[in-house]
């Protein structure tokens, strides 16, 4: 007869909060209509177009408030099951990388268009996106244009490529060449084959920071080379200081070869890109070389037009701050996602 007491009593207890009684934890509140519309709203698939409210998540995980409503959270977070709620949304808050939902796409298995991450071009600046091409999917980026003048003498290349491929979710392969190189009153020909290898360390799809490692290594094989293997490792980290203002950063450290013997050289730059309508943008560069004997200062500046999320075309121009700099250049050129 006790046992049956305690049960029937303990049926009768409100838990996970009853319309009749909601169940509290210090000054937690949380009634039943809030965690009816969690479990009944919509998601949607799309990871670019998710309804969950960054902001709701976030006080999630700062806890209770004290003068709270009763009345449980004012806006729902929206995901129906635990199946569909997703890691990926809790980056930015966080600021730990966490598994993709896309992480199983790989160059085989390409990245469906409706999970696609923005289009991030390395071009026209001289600062590296740390942003990946999507798994299996190409890129092709085009310098169609490409005039330099130092001291009088002038120079031209035609068709500067940088084909790209995905590997992974965080990786991609690139190949980079010129059609093209002809120097006044020099030789002219096809420039040697160089091969970069992007590693996306984090915010490829979310956060308001990215950063990647990209080693690369020249192959001696064009017409106009010095027969000498070079390579280095470029760090590009980029981040979000507004809706219509990103800053990015970038450390290069490359082994060289000066006609004579092989030196380091570190290449550093910053770049402003400014939105300036919704296809529109603009970028502000400072480009620093420091070499064994020297450094060079530029400064660089440029604007790009998206005709659609997978074309944009750019041009740009760069002027020499000091003797040792090239005096100008302006190009101009593309970027087209496949």
């Amino acid at each position: 007869m006790k046992t049956t007491t305690i049960l029937l009593a303990l049926t009768s207890v409100t838990f996970a909060g009853s319309p009749e009684k909601p169940c509290r934890s210090g000054d937690l509140v949380m009634s039943r209509e809030p965690i009816d519309a969690i479990l009944n709203s919509p998601v949607r698939s799309r990871a670019s177009d998710q309804q969950i409210n960054r902001d709701n998540i976030a006080s999630i995980f700062a806890g209770p408030k004290s003068g709270l409503p009763d009345d449980g959270f004012t806006t729902p977070v929206k995901f129906n099951t635990i199946k569909d709620f997703r890691p990926v949304d809790f980056i930015t808050i966080l600021g730990i990388p966490a598994i993709s939902e896309k992480s199983p796409y790989t160059l085989f298995n390409p990245t469906p268009d409706s999970l696609l991450r923005d289009l991030s071009p390395d071009r026209p600046d001289a600062t590296e996106s740390p942003i990946t091409v999507d798994a299996g999917r190409f890129a092709l980026e085009m310098s169609l244009f490409d005039f330099r003048r130092d001291r009088g003498v002038e120079s031209t290349t035609w068709g500067a490529l940088n084909f790209k491929a995905g590997l992974n979710h965080n990786t991609d392969l690139q190949t980079v060449f010129n059609l093209y190189d002809g120097t006044e009153g020099g030789p002219d020909g096809f420039g040697d084959v160089t091969l970069r290898l992007k590693h996306n360390l984090w915010g490829n799809d979310g956060g308001s920071t990215a950063l990647a490692l990209m080693p690369w290594i020249k192959i001696p094989t064009g017409e106009l080379s010095n027969e000498e293997w070079e390579g280095g490792l470029i760090i590009p980290f980029a981040i979000e200081l507004n809706n219509t203002l990103g800053l990015g950063l970038m450390a290069e450290i490359d082994y060289l070869h000066n006609g004579t013997h092989h030196e380091f050289e570190f290449l550093h730059t910053a770049v402003l890109g400014f939105s300036l309508t919704e296809k529109t943008g603009a970028y502000a560069e400072y480009i620093g070389i420091w070499k064994e004997d020297s450094y060079e200062a530029y400064l660089a500046g440029g604007m790009n037009y998206a005709v659609n999320e997978h074309l944009i075309l750019d041009f740009g121009v760069q002027s020499g701050l000091n003797s040792h700099a090239e005096d100008f250049g302006i190009f101009t050129g593309f970027t087209k996602r496949f």
